[in-house]
C-alpha cells in the first residue's frame, strides 16, 4: 500500500496512458479506467512491467454505473483516492453546426461533459474522505475559443471549464482542488491517423502552434501530475493552457 492513489479515466492510450505512467513515476498506485479493455489492460501491463502498481477497471465514462464501479474498485482495493485525471472525451465528425445530427450531439455531450460531471459526482466524496487531493479535468483550447466544424466538442469542453470552476469553489475549503488543462494538438495515435489520411493538413496543423509542433503526450501528463502535487497546493479553479502557443499564434503573419 502507498499513501498516494491516483485514478486516470481514459487511461488506455495516448495522453491517458502517459498520465498513468507519470503518476506511477511520482510514486502513486494507479487505477486505470477505460472503455477499451485491450488498451486499458495494455496500460496496466506497461505499468507493472515498469515496477508500478495498479489495477484496471473496464468502464464507460458516460455510464453512471460504470463510474460508480470504478470508485468502488478504488475504495475496495486501496481505501482512498488522492489524485484524478479525467481524460476521456468523444467528438463528432467534422461538420458545420447545421449538419450535426442530434444523436451525434448527444453522444458527444454524454461523454465529454456529462461524463466529467458524473466523475466529479462520485470522485469528490472519496477524495474528501481520503484527506483531500486534486482533480484535473482535461479540457481543450477549443473550449476556450470555439472550433469550426467541431462545435459540439468545443461546447462540451467549454462546459468542462465552467463545471470545473464550480466544483473548485464548492470544495476549496474541503481539501479538494479542481483544475483543468487545455491542450492544443497532441501527438497521439488519433492525430497521427488523422494526418496520415489528410496529409495536406500536416503543415497547417503544425503551423497552428507557435512552436511549430504538437505536444507529446508526456508533456500533458507532466502538467497533470504537477497540478495534483503539493507544488500546486494554492492553485484551484485554474485553466492551465499547454498548447505550444496555439492560442497566441497569429493567423496574419507567416512566422
Amino acid at each position: 500500500m502507498t499513501d498516494k492513489i491516483a485514478l486516470v479515466m481514459g487511461g488506455g492510450a495516448g495522453t491517458g496512458r502517459a498520465t498513468v505512467m507519470a503518476f506511477a513515476a511520482a510514486g502513486y498506485q494507479v487505477v486505470v479506467a477505460d472503455i477499451n479493455e485491450e488498451g486499458g489492460q495494455g496500460t496496466l501491463d506497461l505499468l507493472q512491467s515498469s515496477d508500478g502498481e495498479g489495477i484496471f477497471v473496464h468502464a464507460n465514462m458516460g455510464n453512471t454505473e460504470d463510474i460508480r464501479k470504478v470508485i468502488q474498485a478504488a475504495r475496495d482495493t486501496y481505501g482512498a483516492l488522492h489524485a484524478v485525471s479525467n481524460n476521456a472525451a468523444l467528438g463528432t465528425p467534422n461538420k458545420p453546426i447545421t449538419e450535426i445530427e442530434e444523436d451525434e450531439w448527444d453522444r458527444c455531450m454524454g461523454v465529454t461533459l456529462k461524463g466529467v460531471w458524473l466523475c466529479l459526482k462520485y470522485q469528490l466524496p472519496l477524495i474528501e474522505e481520503s484527506g483531500g487531493g486534486a482533480i484535473v479535468n482535461i479540457a481543450s483550447v477549443s473550449g476556450m475559443r470555439g472550433e469550426a466544424h467541431q462545435s459540439a466538442y468545443a461546447a462540451a469542453k467549454g462546459g468542462v471549464l465552467t463545471l470545473s470552476k464550480a466544483a473548485a469553489v464548492e470544495y476549496a475549503k474541503r481539501g479538494v482542488r479542481v483544475n483543468t488543462i487545455c491542450p492544443g494538438g497532441i501527438n497521439t495515435g488519433g492525430m497521427q491517423f488523422y494526418l496520415k489520411n489528410m496529409p495536406e493538413m500536416r503543415d497547417k496543423v503544425m503551423n497552428a502552434h507557435a512552436m511549430g509542433r504538437l505536444a507529446e503526450a508526456e508533456e500533458i501528463a507532466d502538467a497533470v501530475v504537477f497540478l495534483c502535487s503539493e507544488n500546486a497546493s494554492f492553485i484551484t479553479g485554474h485553466d492551465l493552457v499547454v498548447d505550444g502557443g496555439a492560442l497566441i499564434r497569429s493567423n496574419v503573419l507567416d512566422l
